[in-house]
């Protein structure tokens, strides 16, 4: 299958989290992160109400980094919410972990962005109104004193982050495009999901 265009999200496995890899075949590069489209996203997440609260909150948080012309990029999903913590740990999940890796718009710089737009850069504040546990990461050109070990560092670090749960389980997670091409569609998803349990998101 080809990698640059999204595919299935697996199902949980017996530990209630998504397969890191293809077991019966370690070496494919059908592995996590896998990529795949905000409405494969709601779909696969938002069966309950708590969930579909949280993807709410994740859109809108969307939205607001679509307003500051952040539409190039992607996000990786992950946290409690990618796994099925209901069953195995007798909750439903608290927020969302986003990781957004985003191009500046031209016009922009990254002090400007900040300046505009604080609260997009406030962990704190992301959390409380969106529900996301947030962090953002530019993918601006690399200054010159970086070298390729520190770029390879910089991706090794947040892989093993965000590839094993809190108790050093390895797992998989989800990576969605931050265009904003997908999010209407995504958003009237989420609404007839809702409405189809009696309206409640």
């Amino acid at each position: 299958m080809n990698r640059n265009t999204p595919n299935s999200i697996p199902d949980w496995d017996a530990e209630g989290i998504i397969p890191p890899r293809d077991h019966e075949c370690p070496a494919s590069r059908e592995r996590s992160p896998y990529r795949a489209s905000l409405i494969d996203l709601v779909r696969r997440f938002g069966n309950t109400h708590s969930r579909r609260n949280l993807l709410s909150g994740l859109l809108d948080f969307r939205a607001e980094l679509h307003r500051a012309g952040l539409t190039r990029g992607f996000q990786w999903i992950d946290g409690s919410f990618v796994e099925d913590v209901e069953k195995t740990r007798k909750r439903p999940p608290c927020d969302i972990d986003v990781v957004t890796f985003y191009y500046i718009p031209d016009e922009q710089t990254e002090a400007s962005l900040k300046e505009k737009f604080p609260t997009l850069f406030n962990r704190a504040a992301v959390k409380e109104q969106y529900g996301i546990d947030s962090y953002p990461i530019s993918l601006k050109q690399p200054a010159l004193e970086d070298t390729l070990e520190k770029i390879v560092e910089r991706v090794t670090y947040w892989y093993s982050v965000w590839s094993h749960t809190c108790d050093m389980q390895w797992k998989g997670y989800v990576q969605v495009d931050l265009d904003d091409g997908q999010d209407t569609n995504a958003r009237d998803e989420l609404d007839g999901m809702a409405n189809e349990e009696g309206g409640q998101r």
